[in-house]
């Protein structure tokens, strides 16, 4: 028995690789189609991938170029079919998929081809079961690796230059790794002892590259967030310092509502005391939205928000013990209330009618609970993804929901937690924070 008749891994293993890199980035990925859809999309899937390296096997040698591209063309358009993604995020998973098509196939016909030469036996039942076996253990670990590494919900977001980067990795280790079996008589050809190792090891390594490459982008991305969720908690902060000057001007004008009582008394011209009339009625508008909770950092925030939504029409409710949030920084108070009111003022903000632009916050205790509760009116559906958070209908998705990711974090630096729900038309976020028993 020679080593030249199992050079060649045969053409339904490699279509079976294929086929299952590309079902493992199908169940990474968020799915247009479930059920018994999804179940025949695999079915035919299976039977094009088989019937496209038939063909490609009887071809000569001249198209080995022209087949590869076919085969990645085959990863792709499924994965940019029946998922909901876009098509630079399916061609960067492709390129994925196909080394590790390329890295499964190689390794199990390398491990088989090691068991005939020494035993001096070739089996297809040996040959189809350990091809199962491999085939399902690699893969499955690679799902369970890729799994931490693709944002099902979000989008993964990929750029034409990360893009390029993988497609040159993939394209590369293919290249290197079968050189060999085109052509025989290049510096980067290797001898026909080692071409089955060496193609496992190439492709191994182009795996590991594309690895480190996603796991860079993740650090990046994550880098990314913190940075824009740092970036709107300053933004609440400065807001916070720029209101107290605010209201301090506030209370003195109100202060000195009298010298504008005593020159409407002396006016003698109609339209001159009306003017005066007018600017006493919104000063006193302006006081009523100063608001005492208790909290010094909470009133400057809410009557920031409250004077907002006087001069917009907006019917703004608060029902608040500030004192229930004294053990809060002061930051993470700005994050939580500036952003929830920002949010929901936000919503509302799209109607005309005054009836429907109302927003409720409530801060209560609830046994040892610390109950924070904002609710604006909404005529929008409410879809959660898997990380809790609404999915956006914005073109910038890469940008957005970080309001909510601030509070988020805030409410888990104090063991709580958040939620959000949406009920005839009315959309609740909740937060519940422990409270310590006092001594």
């Amino acid at each position: 028995m020679s080593l030249d008749m199992l050079m060649d891994t045969p053409r339904i293993y490699t279509a079976l690789a294929e086929w299952g890199s590309c079902l493992v980035y199908l169940l990474l990925l968020r799915r247009k189609i479930a059920g018994r859809r999804f179940a025949l999309a695999l079915a035919a899937m299976l039977a094009v991938f088989i019937l496209y390296q038939t063909v490609a096997g009887m071809l000569p040698i001249w198209f080995w170029i022209p087949t590869m591209l076919g085969a990645i063309g085959l990863l792709f358009l499924p994965l940019w079919i029946l998922c909901e993604t876009t098509w630079l995020d399916a061609a960067f998973c492709c390129f994925r998929a196909f080394v590790l098509a390329e890295f499964t196939a190689s390794l199990h016909w390398q491990l088989y081809v090691w068991c005939a030469l020494t035993f001096q036996r070739t089996s297809p039942l040996l040959s189809t079961l350990s091809m199962l076996a491999i085939y399902t253990l690699v893969l499955v670990v690679y799902f369970i690796l890729e799994r931490n590494q693709i944002p099902r919900d979000e989008g993964m977001s990929v750029n034409p230059m990360e893009l390029t980067g993988a497609a040159m990795i993939g394209l590369g280790a293919f290249a290197i790794s079968n050189i060999s079996f085109v052509m025989p008589n290049t510096p980067f050809s290797s001898a026909t002892s080692s071409i089955l190792y060496v193609r496992t090891l190439v492709d191994f390594g182009g795996l590991v590259m594309l690895f480190a490459m996603q796991d860079k982008r993740e650090e990046l991305r994550m880098r990314s967030e913190n940075q824009a969720m740092n970036i709107i908690l300053q933004h609440q902060y400065d807001q916070y310092r720029l209101s107290i000057d605010n209201i301090e001007l506030l209370r003195r004008e109100f202060h000195d509502l009298k010298h504008y009582l005593i020159a409407i008394r002396a006016e003698q011209d109609p339209l001159k005391k009306e003017q005066y009339l007018l600017e006493m009625e919104e000063a006193i508008l302006t006081q009523e939205a100063l608001t005492n909770t208790g909290n010094g950092v909470l009133d400057v925030l809410l009557t920031t928000k409250s004077t907002y939504c006087i001069q917009n029409n907006i019917n703004f409710t608060c029902m608040a013990d500030g004192k229930l949030v004294s053990f809060m920084h002061v930051k993470d108070i700005c994050s939580i209330f500036g952003n929830m009111l920002d949010n929901a003022i936000e919503c509302i903000s799209q109607f005309s009618d005054p009836e429907k632009r109302l927003v409720t916050l409530s801060v209560y205790q609830q046994n040892q609970l610390l109950m924070i509760q904002c609710e604006n009116y909404t005529e929008s559906a409410l879809t959660l993804s898997a990380d809790g958070l609404p999915q956006t209908t914005k073109d910038n998705r890469l940008n957005h929901g970080y309001g909510l990711k601030s509070i988020r974090h805030a409410a888990s630096k104090y063991g709580g937690t958040m939620t959000l729900h949406a009920q005839d038309n009315w959309f609740t976020l909740q937060i519940l924070l422990p409270l310590r028993e006092k001594a």
